[in-house]
């Protein structure tokens, strides 16, 4: 089985996420389709670009034959799009992750490493995937002036991935209270958070989850798209799409958080 993960950035000096590589069965393989819409989602602005750029790859990734897709971000970018395109599964981990940590009628917190600014993102997925009211809140353990250092060796990215203590401590105590606000259970409010999850939950008295494992567990259990009535693109639509892309996807890469987890999956 071929996953393809949408968004994800190819690292060919990278080996395979052991935290990610562990969830899959024998015979299964990841493989990255980064988004060519180079906008960090600072804003619903961003965000709507990255919609068309996490559609791109998603055609991108159809074409190369996967059987499953998975969208490499919390955010759930270009979800309805992806799949009004393709015949394949998809997957978002925000709406696995949501749906996980909600499960059996759980009340949930959202533990993130990304400041408040970026809480547009979660907060707008809670109220479409009716979650808003399971929800005790979001905690912000990152600053605004990590948006200023994204990038780099010692960049904030690459603490999260490495699991810098003072990171995985904030987070620890973020979920601590968390549930001294009554949460049964924590979601990890980005994709980049994977690495961090194990430890994470050993420290944690309440699940916690993983979206990304989510989505990608979803997507391996996922047989035949189930039947129904579905979009039928209109004629040219995806070639549409690969043009619009084709305009902007030289231009300088902005830092972008999404999906730092899947950096080391090359072809």
């Amino acid at each position: 089985m071929l996953i393809g993960l949408l968004g994800a950035v190819r690292d060919p000096f990278r080996s395979p996420a052991p935290e990610l590589m562990s969830l899959l069965s024998p015979g299964t393989t990841l493989r990255a389709f980064p988004s060519r819409v180079p906008a960090f989602p600072f804003s619903p602005l961003e965000q709507a670009l990255q919609q068309v750029g996490h559609l791109d790859a998603g055609l991108s990734a159809a074409q190369a034959g996967c059987d499953a897709l998975v969208i490499d971000s919390l955010g759930d970018y270009g979800l309805a799009a992806v799949r009004a395109t393709t015949p394949l599964p998809v997957f978002g981990p925000g709406e696995t992750g949501m749906a996980q940590a909600a499960a059996g009628g759980r009340r949930f917190g959202i533990v993130t490493v990304w400041p408040r600014s970026m809480n547009f993102i979660p907060e707008g997925l809670l109220q479409a995937y009716g979650h808003a009211a399971a929800c005790v809140g979001i905690s912000n353990v990152g600053a605004e002036t990590e948006l200023d250092r994204l990038a780099g060796p010692d960049g904030y990215l690459a603490q999260v991935r490495d699991g810098v203590a003072t990171i995985v401590d904030a987070v620890s105590a973020a979920i601590m209270e968390m549930t001294g606000r009554g949460a049964d259970a924590v979601l990890l409010g980005c994709t980049c958070m994977s690495p961090l999850a194990a430890a994470l939950a050993a420290r944690a008295p309440v699940p916690v989850i993983n979206p990304l494992a989510s989505a990608l567990a979803a997507a391996e259990r996922a047989g035949p798209w189930p039947g129904g009535e579905r979009i039928v693109t209109r004629a040219g639509r995806p070639d549409l799409v690969k043009r619009m892309v084709d305009g902007v996807a030289d231009e300088p890469a902005e830092d972008c958080p999404v999906c730092v987890v899947a950096s080391s999956l090359g072809e």
